[in-house]
């Protein structure tokens, strides 16, 4: 398939997200023609290395970015916006409102540079109900529906010479009721699309293993690995509780 004129965004709080939910996706859509973005809000310093608390032989924000890249790389990301916000205070960063402003501005303008027709980020539990994720599923969503209001941002918009961009759609991950039963998750969004990833799981592997600082959340991978089986899964916002898609651009007209 020739997915040239197709464009993906993907925004997720910290280096490794992307591995978990939609890694496989990324990559298949990426070797098959279409423009991925991905958009990681914070870099990661409230991790542990390996298990352990960092220490200061070095800054794990500066080794997790650098991981972070070579993750994108293996997945075929072509474009990489990493911001620096403070992990594990998100919700600190929502409530100053100026502050908030700011990072959904910035959201706002990689929408309005890449011009993605679809946007994927978590769902309003954020995954497992981790603060961070939920923060970053609410201001996307702000993002998404500010970034085609020529009023919203304007200054930056004019400085930069973006024009206002409208996504075609929006997806949450998600993920199926043996995992969620299996990892003891939160209801998570409802299933509207199945994304085949067969050939792409190693893919997937190995963009992990590029986030060498992470290896204590290999058994959890490994897991969620095992019971995706043959396809990544997402919920469409605002779609009909019957949809059934096989392609995150279905319906999604193609030109520049």
């Amino acid at each position: 398939m020739d997915r040239a004129y197709q464009r993906l965004m993907v925004v997720m709080p910290h280096p490794d997200d992307e591995c978990f939910g939609c890694a496989s996706t990324i990559a298949r859509y990426s070797a098959e023609g279409a423009t991925v973005t991905l958009v990681t809000i914070t870099r990661g310093g409230a991790g542990l290395w390996n298990g352990r608390e960092a220490g200061d032989l070095r800054r794990l924000t500066d080794v997790r970015e650098l991981e972070l890249r070579d993750a994108a790389a293996e997945l075929g990301v072509r474009y990489l916006e990493v911001f620096d916000y403070p992990d594990g205070a998100l919700e600190k960063v929502e409530e100053v409102e100026a502050v908030r402003d700011r990072l959904v501005g910035e959201i706002v303008r990689c929408l309005r540079s890449h011009r993605p027709q679809v946007v994927v980020c978590f769902g309003p539990e954020g995954a497992y109900g981790h603060p961070d994720h939920k923060v970053v599923s609410r201001l996307t969503v702000l993002a998404c529906t500010l970034t085609s209001e020529s009023s919203a941002y304007e200054l930056e918009a004019l400085a930069l010479g973006l024009a206002p961009w409208s996504p075609s759609k929006l997806y949450f991950l998600t993920t199926t009721g043996p995992i969620v039963e299996s990892l003891g998750l939160p209801a998570q969004p409802p299933i509207t699309t199945r994304v085949a990833i067969g050939g792409f799981h190693d893919a997937k592997l190995r963009a992990f293993a590029r986030h060498r600082s992470q290896t204590q959340e290999w058994e959890p991978l490994r897991k969620f690995v095992e019971g995706q089986g043959d396809s990544e899964v997402f919920s469409l916002v605002g779609a009909a509780h019957d949809l059934a898609e096989d392609d995150l651009f279905h319906g999604v007209e193609a030109g520049p």
